[in-house]
């Protein structure tokens, strides 16, 4: 099955908590490494993406907002949906911005597909937000304990499964991880 393509929103939506949340996360990492970046301190930046990229970003963002940003199921709204869309190019966006500087080529490819010409553009200004950021360490412990009981009990990551609470600090989440996980 091919995933369906979407674009991004054409203005910004209302922008939900848990969107605003990794958004706030990579707005850290923007600062974090452009003041790297100015001491020509590639290396920490390198390891700070990379964990972002792939354990934060595409193990556990994309897997929850998954369900929100395709709604095959009508369970969220349309500005909820727009929300997640509008984000996942955001952050896909400044990933490529932040990542440009240590992987030029790649980076420009796929920002030509996006039409951002890193070359000439300026490196981003970070918009600190107030989310609590320790939230995305809480979320990747929740999340791994969910597939870790599927993984045990020989349950599909797609299938339902009972005998969860969401915790309480991530009862702000908790449509996005019950859809996500299958949670009843």
């Amino acid at each position: 099955m091919i995933p369906r393509i979407f674009e991004k929103p054409s203005k910004k939506p209302k922008i939900e908590k848990l969107d605003q949340l990794f958004i706030d996360y990579l707005e850290d990492l923007t600062s974090f490494c452009d003041k790297n970046y100015s001491n020509y301190n590639f290396y920490n930046p390198a390891i700070k993406l990379r964990r972002f990229l792939w354990d934060i970003f595409a193990s556990n963002y994309i897997e929850v907002v998954k369900p929100r940003a395709y709604n095959q199921k009508g369970n969220f709204s349309a500005q909820e949906s727009d929300s997640a869309k509008w984000t996942l190019h955001f952050l896909l966006e400044r990933m490529l911005s932040l990542f440009y500087p240590i992987i030029p080529q790649i980076t420009s490819l796929v920002g030509k597909a996006k039409n951002l010409d890193l070359l000439f553009s300026d490196f981003p200004t970070a918009n600190v937000g107030d989310s609590n950021l320790s939230l995305v360490e809480d979320l990747i412990g929740f999340n791994s304990q969910v597939w870790k009981e599927k993984k045990e009990k020989g349950i599909s990551l797609r299938d339902p499964i009972g005998g969860f609470e969401i915790p309480g600090r991530l009862k702000d989440f908790e449509k996005d991880l019950k859809m996500c996980h299958g949670i009843d």
